[in-house]
């Protein structure tokens, strides 16, 4: 692996934020082009205004050795008027922008896919890289066509493509919200002395992983020169909601108050991933257990 000298990164997300400040911390000269504002921090990054398809991207992809592509306006729970709507303004603008960054010299473009998504509810748990994708929803969908456009990159230009395929991030810089991300708003809930809703009965798992993890993760894919890879990045631990609202209420000050509602559709039932495959190729693995992780993002709230 060589370090290298400069990194765009294409979104100003949670995920895109922290690949940011890691790499920021490692001496990698950072670019992040974003329509967010930039967090407290990160003082020597360059925060440049603007989207996948604007002027601002196309400039910082030219000369820089990796191209992060963290942005996305999908979720799990998004409805598109049609598939054509979605194919025009996901994937294509991606695939361009590789394209773009592979003939200026880009050695290594890393691209945030969904570990619970892509694989579908059949999938054996843990779940590795090998195992059959199949979506149940739009954003799953997207991102399964979206990888499969970029190792075709890779392999026209010789580039080294990397498909990061997270799990269920949290940390501090999530809102609380449900729309993005369950343990935040469970946070949330129990600090303002609300209910939270959990879609189903509570025993849907999921792989929680902290965002400083998934940001180390980011850090060590722009440092790889090897063979182009799909890897999964996740905790490799399933954990239930309802263990995640018992987490948090034994971390709080008050306990929890629970609420039921109908499952979705578009939920898959269990997801926890193999994470062996990253270790192999990135040398990464997760740090900061759920205990842990809870309390950090809990103490940012307060």
């Amino acid at each position: 692996m060589n370090q290298p000298c400069s990194c765009t990164i294409i979104g100003g997300g949670l995920i895109a934020t922290a690949g940011a400040l890691t790499m920021e911390r490692q001496g990698i000269a950072v670019t992040v082009v974003t329509r967010a504002p930039p967090p407290i921090g990160g003082d020597s990054i360059v925060w440049s205004y603007g989207d996948v398809s604007s002027n601002a991207a196309r400039a910082a992809v030219e000369g820089t050795d990796c191209v992060v592509y963290a942005a996305g306006s999908l979720g799990p729970a998004t409805t598109l008027a049609t598939v054509h709507g979605a194919i025009t303004e996901e994937i294509l603008p991606v695939v361009q922008i590789a394209e773009r960054a592979a003939r200026a010299g880009t050695k290594t473009f890393v691209f945030i896919s969904s570990g619970g998504t892509v694989y579908g509810p059949a999938a054996p748990i843990p779940t590795t890289e090998d195992a059959s994708t199949a979506p149940i929803n739009i954003y799953g969908s997207v991102k399964v066509l979206t990888e499969m456009a970029l190792l075709e990159v890779g392999r026209k230009y010789g580039i080294t493509v990397v498909i990061l395929r997270i799990s269920n991030p949290y940390g501090p810089g999530q809102s609380g919200t449900r729309r993005l991300g369950f343990i935040a708003a469970a946070i949330k809930a129990s600090l303002t002395r609300q209910p939270i809703v959990i879609w189903g009965d509570g025993s849907a798992t999921r792989d929680f992983v902290f965002i400083d993890d998934v940001g180390a993760a980011l850090a060590a894919a722009a440092c790889y020169r090897g063979s182009s890879a799909v890897l999964n990045i996740g905790s490799g631990q399933e954990m239930s909601l309802i263990d995640v609202c018992n987490i948090v209420s034994s971390t709080g000050s008050a306990p929890l108050e629970i609420r039921f509602d109908m499952g979705r559709a578009f939920d898959v039932p269990r997801s926890c991933l193999n994470i062996d495959r990253a270790a192999a190729v990135l040398g990464w693995q997760p740090e900061i257990s759920i205990e842990e992780g809870i309390a950090r993002t809990m103490s940012k709230f307060l």
